[in-house]
């Protein structure tokens, strides 16, 4: 990865969960027309959120949440357009993978754009399920073994 970037931990109601929220709908929503302050966001708070900061300025979020005792799941994979492609992503999927692994872990669940599929096969998920619209936009259920 080219860029100096720091990963920081987001605690909710914050002016970095506030600046979370931006990013989310950056990637997420406001390409296809919507707001993502429009959702209830409330499920936030039980979620372990990460920044990804090049300097003091907030580029990149991710979240950890459990799925059950064996199954955490990965949220919210959101970097901002001119950042993509320089390996961020990939660090973030390491760093939050690593935590995942330490906490004891056995798998990791997410579920991703049909258009990045091909990003998270390289990290070694696996496709589980047929593609869906979500928020109108086709996304597919991954899974990883750790």
């Amino acid at each position: 990865m080219d860029m100096d970037i720091s990963i920081k931990s987001i605690s909710y109601g914050t002016d970095e969960y506030e600046r979370s929220i931006d990013i989310r709908n950056e990637a997420f929503r406001k390409p296809w027309g919507l707001d993502i302050r429009d959702e209830d966001l409330t499920g936030d708070k039980d979620m372990d959120m990460f920044g990804g900061y090049l300097g003091n300025v907030m580029i990149a979020t991710i979240f950890l949440t459990q799925d059950d005792e064996e199954t955490a799941r990965i949220k919210s994979v959101a970097i901002l357009k001119e950042y993509r492609g320089k390996g961020l992503g990939k660090y973030l999927m390491e760093y939050v993978e690593d935590i995942a692994r330490k906490r004891g872990y056995k798998r990791i669940n997410l579920m991703g754009r049909v258009s990045v599929e091909g990003f998270y096969n390289k990290l070694n998920y696996k496709t589980i399920s047929e593609p869906f619209d979500y928020h109108t936009i086709p996304h597919i259920d991954m899974v990883k073994e750790l």
